[in-house]
């Protein structure tokens, strides 16, 4: 009886663990996605406060234009605390916006590479906290497409290695167990 029960767990563990993976691994093209688009709208609110206050900034110095720097230029020489304040949101904005356009402009398959190798490249941790909100926020989906399907697939395959792994070593252990065991009532 133990043998059954044995090789049929060895049999779920081979189907389970596979198909675990596989669906784990098809979620990452989503999550890619899912940062992207989390990238794209903290972008656009932020260019919507920085507009907010570089028309603040016009209304009361006649002497700021349109563009981010010469508001920034007019502000400094009057409130330099604003000036620095608007020049990070601009640099943090137009960070963001470089990362979104890197990771939408990859090829689908290459996305969730290319976000995580955007994210580790930022000093202030702003992707970072994107990147984790877009984890804590996804709800895991089956989106079929090619991209998930070659993550689906890896998934598959290293799946099915992890669980062949684990039934031979629990084999391994099980059965030289067995033998310590036969050879001490056998003395």
């Amino acid at each position: 009886m133990a043998g059954f029960i044995g090789r049929w767990l060895s049999d779920a563990l081979r189907l389970g663990l596979p198909l675990v993976l596989a669906l784990a691994a098809m979620q990452i093209p989503a999550l890619a996605h899912g940062y992207s688009a989390a990238l794209l709208q903290i972008v656009e609110d932020a260019r919507r406060d920085i507009e907010q206050r570089k028309a603040a900034a016009r209304r009361f110095y006649r002497g700021a234009g349109d563009e981010d720097q010469a508001v920034i230029a007019a502000l400094r020489a009057v409130e330099p605390a604003n000036a620095e304040a608007l020049a990070a949101s601009v640099e943090r904005a137009d960070a963001l916006r470089a990362a979104h356009d890197r990771v939408a402009g990859a090829p689908p398959l290459l996305r969730p590479v290319t976000a995580l190798l955007d994210a580790a490249e930022d000093p202030r941790g702003d992707k970072w906290a994107v990147l984790r909100t877009a984890f804590d926020t996804h709800a895991p989906q089956v989106v079929l497409s090619a991209a998930a399907a070659v993550y689906g697939l890896i998934g598959l395959v290293v799946g099915s290695f992890l669980a062949e792994l684990l039934v031979s070593v629990f084999g391994a252990v099980f059965v030289s167990g067995r033998r310590a065991r036969g050879t001490r009532f056998a003395r």
